[in-house]
Protein backbone atom coordinates (compact mmCIF):
# COMPACT_ATOMS: atom_id res chain seq x y z
CA UNK A 1 0.00 0.00 0.00
CA UNK A 2 1.35 3.41 -0.57
CA UNK A 3 1.65 6.41 1.57
CA UNK A 4 -1.94 8.51 1.86
CA UNK A 5 -2.26 11.76 3.51
CA UNK A 6 -5.75 13.70 3.80
CA UNK A 7 -9.44 11.84 3.50
CA UNK A 8 -11.32 11.26 0.61
CA UNK A 9 -14.15 13.61 -0.03
CA UNK A 10 -13.51 14.82 3.61
CA UNK A 11 -14.27 18.95 2.19
CA UNK A 12 -16.79 17.44 0.41
CA UNK A 13 -19.00 15.86 2.82
CA UNK A 14 -18.33 19.31 5.17
CA UNK A 15 -20.37 21.08 2.22
CA UNK A 16 -22.66 18.70 1.87
CA UNK A 17 -23.61 19.19 5.92
CA UNK A 18 -23.80 22.82 5.90
CA UNK A 19 -26.03 23.07 2.56
CA UNK A 20 -28.24 20.77 4.75
CA UNK A 21 -28.06 22.73 7.93
CA UNK A 22 -28.65 25.76 5.28
CA UNK A 23 -31.53 23.89 3.87
CA UNK A 24 -32.84 23.17 7.73
CA UNK A 25 -32.74 26.75 8.56
CA UNK A 26 -34.43 27.91 5.33
CA UNK A 27 -37.48 25.99 5.96
CA UNK A 28 -37.57 26.47 9.52
CA UNK A 29 -37.65 30.38 8.93
CA UNK A 30 -39.78 29.93 6.24
CA UNK A 31 -42.59 28.34 8.63
CA UNK A 32 -42.10 30.84 11.56
CA UNK A 33 -42.28 33.73 8.56
CA UNK A 34 -45.86 32.26 7.43
CA UNK A 35 -46.71 31.44 11.03
CA UNK A 36 -46.04 35.56 11.86
CA UNK A 37 -48.00 36.47 8.68
CA UNK A 38 -51.08 33.97 9.90
CA UNK A 39 -51.24 35.75 13.35
CA UNK A 40 -51.13 39.60 11.75
CA UNK A 41 -53.99 38.72 8.99
CA UNK A 42 -55.97 36.73 11.95
CA UNK A 43 -55.55 40.43 14.02
CA UNK A 44 -55.52 42.71 11.37
CA UNK A 45 -59.49 43.36 11.73
CA UNK A 46 -58.95 44.27 15.56
CA UNK A 47 -56.08 46.63 14.61
CA UNK A 48 -57.70 48.04 11.87
CA UNK A 49 -55.73 46.65 9.05
CA UNK A 50 -58.53 44.39 7.22
CA UNK A 51 -57.07 45.71 3.69
CA UNK A 52 -53.43 44.95 4.68
CA UNK A 53 -54.59 41.81 5.77
CA UNK A 54 -56.50 41.00 2.87
CA UNK A 55 -53.40 41.88 0.69
CA UNK A 56 -51.05 39.37 2.60
CA UNK A 57 -54.04 36.64 2.51
CA UNK A 58 -54.54 37.29 -1.26
CA UNK A 59 -51.02 37.28 -2.39
CA UNK A 60 -48.19 37.63 0.36
CA UNK A 61 -48.76 33.83 1.34
CA UNK A 62 -49.00 32.24 -2.17
CA UNK A 63 -45.64 34.52 -2.69
CA UNK A 64 -43.51 34.11 0.20
CA UNK A 65 -44.57 30.12 0.29
CA UNK A 66 -43.42 30.48 -3.62
CA UNK A 67 -40.27 31.68 -2.72
CA UNK A 68 -39.05 29.35 0.25
CA UNK A 69 -39.98 26.19 -1.79
CA UNK A 70 -38.01 27.07 -4.69
CA UNK A 71 -34.83 28.38 -2.26
CA UNK A 72 -35.34 24.72 0.28
CA UNK A 73 -35.47 22.89 -3.11
CA UNK A 74 -32.04 24.11 -4.52
CA UNK A 75 -30.46 23.77 -1.27
CA UNK A 76 -31.46 20.07 -0.63
CA UNK A 77 -30.18 20.08 -4.45
CA UNK A 78 -26.97 21.18 -4.05
CA UNK A 79 -26.87 18.91 -1.13
CA UNK A 80 -27.66 15.77 -3.07
CA UNK A 81 -24.77 16.76 -5.66
CA UNK A 82 -22.14 17.60 -2.86
CA UNK A 83 -23.23 14.02 -1.10
CA UNK A 84 -22.74 12.76 -4.70
CA UNK A 85 -19.50 14.48 -5.18
CA UNK A 86 -18.38 12.91 -1.95
CA UNK A 87 -18.98 9.43 -2.64
CA UNK A 88 -17.42 9.84 -6.12
CA UNK A 89 -14.12 11.33 -4.28
CA UNK A 90 -14.44 8.58 -1.45
CA UNK A 91 -14.44 5.35 -4.15
CA UNK A 92 -11.53 7.27 -6.26
CA UNK A 93 -9.44 7.31 -3.02
CA UNK A 94 -10.36 3.53 -1.97
CA UNK A 95 -8.35 3.13 -5.55
CA UNK A 96 -5.55 5.20 -5.04
CA UNK A 97 -5.10 3.04 -1.53
CA UNK A 98 -4.12 0.30 -3.72
CA UNK A 99 -1.03 1.92 -5.07
CA UNK A 100 2.14 0.70 -4.16
CA UNK A 101 5.06 2.36 -2.03
CA UNK A 102 6.17 3.85 -4.99
CA UNK A 103 3.31 6.59 -4.65
CA UNK A 104 2.09 9.22 -2.38
CA UNK A 105 -1.65 10.46 -2.46
CA UNK A 106 -2.56 13.90 -0.50
CA UNK A 107 -6.24 13.75 -0.66
CA UNK A 108 -8.22 16.63 -0.21
CA UNK A 109 -5.89 19.47 -0.60
CA UNK A 110 -6.91 23.12 0.15
CA UNK A 111 -5.83 25.71 -2.61
CA UNK A 112 -6.90 29.45 -3.62
CA UNK A 113 -9.84 28.15 -5.94
CA UNK A 114 -11.26 25.49 -3.53
CA UNK A 115 -9.79 22.07 -3.43
CA UNK A 116 -7.66 19.44 -5.21
CA UNK A 117 -9.48 16.16 -5.04
CA UNK A 118 -6.62 14.28 -4.83
CA UNK A 119 -2.85 14.70 -5.18
CA UNK A 120 -0.77 11.28 -6.47
CA UNK A 121 3.41 12.20 -6.49
CA UNK A 122 5.06 8.75 -8.71
CA UNK A 123 8.37 7.80 -7.77
CA UNK A 124 8.83 7.36 -11.69
CA UNK A 125 6.07 9.02 -13.00
CA UNK A 126 5.89 12.56 -11.72
CA UNK A 127 3.16 14.37 -10.39
CA UNK A 128 -0.74 13.91 -11.08
CA UNK A 129 -3.54 16.10 -10.26
CA UNK A 130 -7.15 14.18 -10.27
CA UNK A 131 -10.59 15.86 -10.00
CA UNK A 132 -13.50 13.51 -9.20
CA UNK A 133 -16.75 13.84 -10.91
CA UNK A 134 -19.73 11.89 -9.99
CA UNK A 135 -21.83 12.26 -12.84
CA UNK A 136 -23.78 9.97 -14.76
CA UNK A 137 -24.49 8.96 -18.32
CA UNK A 138 -22.18 9.53 -21.54
CA UNK A 139 -19.01 11.84 -21.28
CA UNK A 140 -17.30 12.86 -24.83
CA UNK A 141 -14.88 15.20 -26.00
CA UNK A 142 -16.09 17.34 -28.98
CA UNK A 143 -13.92 20.36 -30.83
CA UNK A 144 -11.59 20.35 -27.06
CA UNK A 145 -15.06 20.77 -25.37
CA UNK A 146 -16.05 18.59 -23.13
CA UNK A 147 -20.02 17.27 -23.04
CA UNK A 148 -21.94 15.38 -20.18
CA UNK A 149 -25.07 13.66 -21.76
CA UNK A 150 -24.70 16.05 -24.92
CA UNK A 151 -24.59 19.33 -22.80
CA UNK A 152 -21.88 21.47 -21.16
CA UNK A 153 -21.95 20.80 -17.66
CA UNK A 154 -22.67 23.10 -15.12
CA UNK A 155 -18.54 23.99 -14.91
CA UNK A 156 -16.03 24.73 -17.23
CA UNK A 157 -14.12 21.33 -15.80
CA UNK A 158 -10.88 21.89 -17.97
CA UNK A 159 -10.79 25.56 -17.21
CA UNK A 160 -10.78 24.56 -13.32
CA UNK A 161 -8.65 21.40 -13.40
CA UNK A 162 -5.99 23.62 -15.80
CA UNK A 163 -6.44 26.54 -12.82
CA UNK A 164 -5.78 24.35 -10.39
CA UNK A 165 -2.77 22.41 -11.93
CA UNK A 166 -0.79 25.45 -12.86
CA UNK A 167 -1.14 26.68 -9.23
CA UNK A 168 -0.14 23.36 -7.75
CA UNK A 169 2.93 23.22 -10.39
CA UNK A 170 4.22 26.98 -9.15
CA UNK A 171 3.74 26.07 -5.53
CA UNK A 172 5.89 22.80 -5.82
CA UNK A 173 8.39 24.52 -7.88
CA UNK A 174 8.24 27.40 -4.72
CA UNK A 175 8.81 24.55 -2.02
CA UNK A 176 11.40 22.43 -3.85
CA UNK A 177 12.66 24.50 -6.48
CA UNK A 178 12.20 21.73 -9.04
CA UNK A 179 9.33 23.06 -11.49
CA UNK A 180 7.25 19.46 -11.95
CA UNK A 181 5.72 18.19 -14.64
CA UNK A 182 1.79 17.78 -14.01
CA UNK A 183 -0.70 15.35 -15.44
CA UNK A 184 -4.34 16.78 -14.94
CA UNK A 185 -6.80 13.66 -15.07
CA UNK A 186 -10.52 14.54 -14.92
CA UNK A 187 -12.02 11.10 -13.43
CA UNK A 188 -15.50 9.98 -14.08
CA UNK A 189 -17.16 7.35 -11.50
CA UNK A 190 -19.89 6.90 -12.84
CA UNK A 191 -20.22 7.63 -16.69
CA UNK A 192 -19.06 5.98 -19.54
CA UNK A 193 -16.38 8.43 -20.96
CA UNK A 194 -15.63 8.00 -24.49
CA UNK A 195 -11.88 8.08 -25.53
CA UNK A 196 -10.28 10.64 -26.82
CA UNK A 197 -7.42 12.49 -26.88
CA UNK A 198 -6.14 14.93 -24.06
CA UNK A 199 -7.96 18.26 -23.70
CA UNK A 200 -5.29 21.05 -23.40
CA UNK A 201 -3.57 18.65 -22.03
CA UNK A 202 -5.75 17.44 -19.24
CA UNK A 203 -6.88 13.65 -19.40
CA UNK A 204 -10.73 12.40 -18.94
CA UNK A 205 -11.24 9.15 -18.01
CA UNK A 206 -13.46 6.48 -16.45
CA UNK A 207 -12.22 5.68 -13.02
CA UNK A 208 -11.71 1.69 -14.40
CA UNK A 209 -8.48 3.19 -16.33
CA UNK A 210 -7.18 5.25 -13.61
CA UNK A 211 -5.38 2.46 -12.30
CA UNK A 212 -3.14 1.64 -15.14
CA UNK A 213 -2.60 5.52 -16.50
CA UNK A 214 -0.95 6.19 -13.11
CA UNK A 215 1.30 3.23 -14.08
CA UNK A 216 1.99 3.73 -17.79
CA UNK A 217 2.83 7.62 -17.15
CA UNK A 218 6.82 7.42 -16.43
CA UNK A 219 8.77 10.39 -16.68
CA UNK A 220 11.67 9.86 -14.38
CA UNK A 221 13.90 12.78 -14.37
CA UNK A 222 15.88 15.13 -11.94
CA UNK A 223 13.25 17.27 -11.16
CA UNK A 224 10.77 14.46 -10.22
CA UNK A 225 13.33 12.53 -8.71
CA UNK A 226 13.98 16.18 -6.67
CA UNK A 227 10.19 16.14 -5.44
CA UNK A 228 10.11 12.41 -4.72
CA UNK A 229 13.22 13.47 -2.05
CA UNK A 230 11.16 16.38 -1.26
CA UNK A 231 7.46 14.33 -0.49
CA UNK A 232 7.48 15.53 3.50
CA UNK A 233 7.93 19.16 2.72
CA UNK A 234 5.71 19.35 -0.17
CA UNK A 235 3.01 17.52 2.24
CA UNK A 236 3.82 19.86 4.88
CA UNK A 237 3.00 22.58 2.83
CA UNK A 238 0.10 21.56 1.10
CA UNK A 239 -1.43 20.59 4.52
CA UNK A 240 -0.90 24.31 5.75
CA UNK A 241 -3.00 26.26 3.17
CA UNK A 242 -5.88 27.70 4.28
CA UNK A 243 -9.18 26.84 3.76
CA UNK A 244 -11.10 28.97 1.12
CA UNK A 245 -15.13 29.35 1.37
Amino acid sequence: MGHQSGIAGKSTREMAAKRRKIALWIGLGGLGLLLLMGIFVQYSSSWGLELVGFFILLFGFPIIQAIIKLVFKRKIKETKRAIRGAKAEEKVGELLERLSEDFYVLNDVQCPFGNIDHIVISKNGGVFLLETKAHGGKVEISNDTLFVNGKLPEKDFISQTLQNTYWLRDTINQITGSKPWITPVIVFTNAFVVESKPVKGVKVVNKKYLYSLLHSTNRSSTNNTAIWEQISKIKDFLRNQPKTE
